[in-house]
């Protein structure tokens, strides 16, 4: 489970931050300038944004595993479908596409692997599972790495030309097939068959939970049938929504209580820090591979903070001027930093791992992102190319730990009956903040990069500060 689980996450960030790769190569094949490399790299977070709650929803209505296998399945199909798109617009608004249906992994994992495993074993699952978001970080750049380092071009048509960053979104997707192939062998969770009234097939599922772990089956247990003792209203009402109308009265019902006394302050609170975690970890992260590719361009004796490098590389363009030459090639150098930050990042989960409990959650968040931000602040004055690497990885790495932290906080703020329901939403306003901040790093950081770096790092202050009223 914890293999399926992960692997569904892992593609889920593969086909989100993978973009931030893709758009640097692809952008003298589609001509487009960093505004429009924003939108690109946000479309499919755009998509997720869209439908998280709904597949989120949909999971409770007709079950986990066929919402992860049907939408991970199309959400791959649309990418692959994607690699033969010549035309910028159209392939952006098939990555729109791909983020509404893998959203559907993003929304319903964390469920589904939670009801096969022990209460007592949930933490450590889960931690681990979120270790494949890290091994996503360091599988992308390493595969990108490779993939981009070939030089053929099969033309296809005066104006479509068939080039290795197309390739490269089969790598990206193949966590999510193989997720899928595995998942073949696997049941839906018992617990949400049992809601739906499938008590033959809960018996089924539970009893292959119990070859795999013990070699023995129920009937060994004299155990011959499984049922709730005691049903809730909410239970009762599921099997029965059917139509659309009925499915969005119910998910008002079902979300309105947690805009109200007394959860309202602490989950929009919560909210507001996820949204500013995501704002700088996903929004300037889908940017960290072409800042780094503008370091790596640098003379390596040149001392110069990052600002200045990037507003050297702009005046080398304009200097240029018509006579440039679209530059699409990634330099070694971001390929070796962004598998860095990918290993940074799974050592990261370890040590975190070893400090939550003693530090306690609030302090960590607070401790977290006040690292953060002071890497942010001191970026300005940094002139060695090591110190710049390793401020710019913690600045963004750092608020990225605090989302499973946030997470579990959230679980915690709420009762049980609106506990999925209040995870997806928080996460779904998380990645609009991706959005938002990896559309302004296009519009701003070429004329105010200083500006920018500061809307960042002000940011990550504001959510330590907030996080000192959750009572966590």
């Amino acid at each position: 489970m914890l293999l399926i689980c992960g692997l569904l996450l892992m593609m889920v960030i593969c086909e989100t931050m993978g973009m931030s790769i893709i758009t640097i190569a692809s952008q003298c094949d589609f001509g487009i300038n960093s505004m429009e490399m924003a939108l690109m790299s946000g479309a499919a977070f755009i998509g997720i944004l869209c439908s998280s709650y709904v597949w989120g929803y949909l999971c409770d209505i007709y079950g986990r595993k066929p919402i992860l296998v049907y939408t991970t399945l199309t959400g791959n199909l649309m990418s692959l479908i994607s690699i033969f798109i010549p035309n910028f617009w159209l392939f952006v608004f098939v990555r729109f596409v791909v983020g509404i249906f893998i959203a559907g992994a993003s929304s319903t994992t964390y469920a589904y692997l939670g009801e096969f495993v022990a209460i007592r074993h949930r933490p450590v699952v889960i931690n681990f599972t979120s270790m494949f978001v890290a091994l996503a970080m360091t599988y992308v750049p390493a595969i990108a790495w490779l993939v981009l380092s070939m030089d053929w071009s099969l033309v296809i048509s005066d104006s479509f030309s068939f080039r290795p960053w197309r390739l490269l979104t089969i790598f990206n997707i193949l966590p999510g097939f193989i997720a899928i192939l595995v998942m073949t062998r696997a049941p839906d969770s018992p617990r949400i068959l049992m809601t739906r009234r499938k008590h033959e097939e809960a018996y089924e599922a539970t009893n292959w939970i119990a070859k795999l772990n013990t070699g023995k089956t129920l009937r060994d247990f004299s155990v011959h049938k499984i049922y709730d003792e005691n049903p809730t209203e909410t239970d009762k009402l599921i099997p029965t929504t059917k139509s659309f109308g009925q499915i969005m009265k119910q998910m008002w019902l079902d979300t309105k209580p947690l805009f109200q006394k007394p959860h309202l302050l602490n989950f929009v609170i919560c909210c507001i820090v996820m949204c500013g975690v995501f704002f700088v970890n996903s929004g300037m992260g889908l940017w960290y591979p072409a800042i780094q590719n503008r370091l790596g361009s640098i003379d390596d004796k040149s001392r110069m903070s990052i600002c200045e490098v990037i507003d050297a590389s702009i005046e080398q363009q304009n200097t240029n001027g018509t006579e440039t030459v679209c530059d699409d090639t990634i330099t070694r150098k971001s390929y070796i930093d962004s598998i860095t930050f990918g290993l940074v990042y799974l050592g990261a989960y370890f040590v975190l791992g070893s400090i939550i409990n003693p530090l306690g959650r609030k302090r960590t968040i607070i401790l977290l992102l006040t690292v953060s931000a002071t890497c942010g602040i001191i970026l300005h004055w940094l002139l060695d190319p090591i110190a710049i690497v390793a401020s710019f990885i913690l600045f963004v790495m750092l608020p990225g730990l605090c989302v499973s932290i946030l997470s579990g906080a959230v679980v915690d703020l709420v009762p049980t009956h609106l506990r999925g329901k209040a995870v997806c939403i928080c996460l779904m306003l998380g990645r609009s903040g991706s959005v938002i901040g990896s559309n302004i790093i296009g519009v701003l950081l070429e004329s105010y990069c200083g500006i920018t770096f500061g809307v960042f790092y002000a940011i990550v202050l504001v959510c330590a500060g907030l996080t000192l009223l959750l009572p966590i």
